[in-house]
């Protein structure tokens, strides 16, 4: 997975006099600066991911330096950029106030944002396909002191959410190999998040519940899912592996960390009772 992408974006901000209530509108005046982007991942990509994919939409906000980042009424209100393969493409073409502003993109792009301190974001229960996985995976990228320029502003995205990576073992009383047809959950987690899209801080929403969430074979006894970050210090039913009819359910407690990847071994007997489960530390990166 490669650790940098560099993405051209041509984007650009309504003119300070117009209402931009609705996203802002165009200022077309020669010699103005249209923006433009270079976009990355600051560690690995999205989701298994190398690199965004045609057609993958994100949002941008930009406001004046130092401004409260708010619903509406900001220099650019939620622009949405979608990418063709090569580069990123908006539906009309905006440009930079004079003076210095913050930006702040994020994916994937929801026309109807709720609340930029408290965004709800819910990752997807099925997870099993990679649509399910990436459609979970939210990333968020800012910069700050930006002047109108017509080079390209450096972003680089970072992973929001927690990442947990489930391998499968089988212990010597095991006979065979491990089955292909096994499918595993993720159980006992809040699948709701609130996001602060000034930060990209990650809260739970404890209001919405918990969920299960089936995960998605990655690799040869390996499966990936992407929850919410919280942390689980009680013991509850946490990886379910099903197979040939049988159910292995463990319990575990686990601190699911923001932008962190979390390793869990199941080791299948002969017994379900007797399936054990070895729940390692977190890594500091996505993969």
């Amino acid at each position: 997975m490669k650790s940098f992408l560099s993405i051209l974006i041509p984007a650009a901000i309504a003119s300070a006099a117009v209402s931009c209530s609705d996203g802002g509108s165009t200022a077309q005046q020669p010699g103005s600066n249209e923006i433009s982007f270079l976009c990355g991942f600051a560690a690995s990509g999205r989701a298994s991911d190398t690199s965004f994919d045609a057609d993958d939409r994100i949002g941008v906000y930009i406001v004046e330096e130092g401004a409260a980042l708010e619903l509406g009424g900001n220099e650019l209100n939620n622009e949405l950029f979608t990418f063709d393969g090569s580069s990123w493409k908006s539906s009309r073409k905006v440009y930079w106030n004079e003076g210095v502003h913050d930006v702040y993109a994020y994916y994937p792009y929801n026309k109807k944002v709720n609340d930029t301190r408290n965004y709800t974001f819910d990752v997807q229960t099925d997870q099993s396909d990679h649509s399910g996985l990436t459609a979970s995976d939210f990333v968020w990228a800012s910069a700050s002191g930006v002047v109108a320029s017509s080079s390209p502003v450096p972003l680089q995205f970072s992973h929001r959410m927690s990442k947990v990576v489930v391998r499968l073992e089988k212990s010597d009383d095991f006979k065979g190999d491990i089955p292909s047809d096994c499918e595993v959950y993720i159980h006992s987690t809040v699948g709701r998040g609130l996001i602060d899209l000034s930060t990209g801080d990650v809260m739970r929403d404890n209001d919405s519940g918990t969920v299960t969430v089936k995960a998605c074979k990655t690799a040869a006894n390996e499966y990936q899912a992407i929850v919410v970050p919280q942390n689980l210090s009680s013991r509850r039913p946490l990886v379910e592996v099903v197979t040939q009819g049988v159910s292995y359910l463990m319990e575990g407690t686990i601190s699911f960390r923001q932008g962190c990847s979390h390793s869990v071994v199941v080791t299948l007997t002969r017994n379900p009772e007797q399936t054990k489960i070895e729940i390692g530390g977190s890594i500091g990166g996505w993969n």
